[in-house]
């Protein structure tokens, strides 16, 4: 299953990105300009451990919305939690954005990948114009506040996220948020735009002496203390939410339902895990899902599979 998956994501390379052919592996490199490379690992969220266990439905009532087998019996789960960015070694005692992702093999045999970070939304509204960021950034100040001047999105994305409460938490005690938009398709085919985040089912702490690597022994003990789990808690828009662009909040009332619970049984080493040589393509979707409009998300997945060809390829 994994090797088509792999195939199916190599050939999408290729594909145009909305609006014109988008260069993927200039969009790589910017990556690697600014975070280095570190040989064999991932450009991006490159520190991180594998995460195994179960995806169970909760709310019956995403039935109305999704046909996709998340929702109707238990799926077996390979994940990895990360630091964002590329340093090889960041500290887990000091705050910073963090990702958790996930390839979810279904009761009937079906696939699904989820790709999640801690930010809220996105800085930039389009591919194009994240990989300026990212160059402007391993230019220097003087260029990222040139960028910034002509992206104003990205100030309210620093306005928000800066006031956001920094108190050091572990992976499993933190929520991760979707960015992008999907589609719930239910058995009538009518679709209804979505946005998703996993939140701690409950008060996962520091539970271990704090260092630079404490991340991993910290789960596992909390993994042996108790449960570790995250509520899918997805969010429907409303009419007038932005779809396309992962730069806009969605703001005011909306509907949430719980609709299902990832429970970890076990988290380990990446040598010691399955979820090192996967590739998290966030547009590898179950029947019952659709990917938006949002053209980052072919993006990114043209870029991951990029990715994995080229990291895999340096650890032979």
């Amino acid at each position: 299953m994994r090797t088509i998956l792999m195939a199916t994501c190599l050939s999408l390379a290729s594909l145009p990105a909305a609006g014109g052919e988008f260069d993927t592996e200039g969009g790589f490199a910017a990556f690697e300009n600014l975070f280095g490379v570190t040989e064999g690992k991932r450009r991006n969220h490159t520190k991180g451990f594998c995460v195994e266990g179960e995806l169970t439905p909760v709310d019956e009532a995403i039935k109305a919305y999704s046909t996709s087998p998340l929702f109707t019996g238990t799926s077996d789960v390979i994940a990895r939690v990360s630091h964002k960015g590329g340093k090889a070694n960041p500290a887990d005692d000091k705050y910073g954005l963090l990702g958790l992702s996930m390839e979810i093999s279904t009761h009937d045999d079906d696939l699904h990948v989820i790709g999640m970070n801690t930010e809220h939304f996105f800085p930039v509204s389009t591919s194009e114009a994240f990989i300026e960021l990212l160059r402007a950034k391993a230019t220097g100040g003087d260029a990222v506040k040139e960028f910034a001047a002509a992206h104003p999105e990205l100030k309210a994305y620093k306005a928000y996220h800066g006031a956001l409460d920094k108190t050091l938490r572990p992976y499993e005690g933190t929520t991760y948020n979707s960015v992008n938009a999907f589609y719930l398709v239910n058995e009538a085919g009518e679709k209804t735009a979505m946005r998703f985040s996993f939140r701690p089912s409950g008060d996962e702490a520091i539970v271990v002496d704090t260092h630079p690597d404490f991340f991993l022994d910290n789960m596992q003990a909390n993994i042996a203390q108790g449960t570790v789990s995250w509520d899918m808690v997805v969010t429907l828009a409303n009419p007038g939410d932005p779809v396309a662009d992962p730069s806009a909040q969605w703001t005011g009332d909306h509907t949430e339902i719980v609709a299902a619970r990832f429970t970890a049984n076990a988290a380990m080493s990446e040598e010691d895990g399955q979820c090192d040589a996967i590739n998290f393509d966030p547009t590898v979707l179950s029947n019952g899902f659709e990917p938006s409009e949002d053209p980052m998300l072919q993006v990114r997945s043209m870029i991951y599979a990029h990715g994995v060809g080229k990291r895999l390829s340096e650890k032979e």
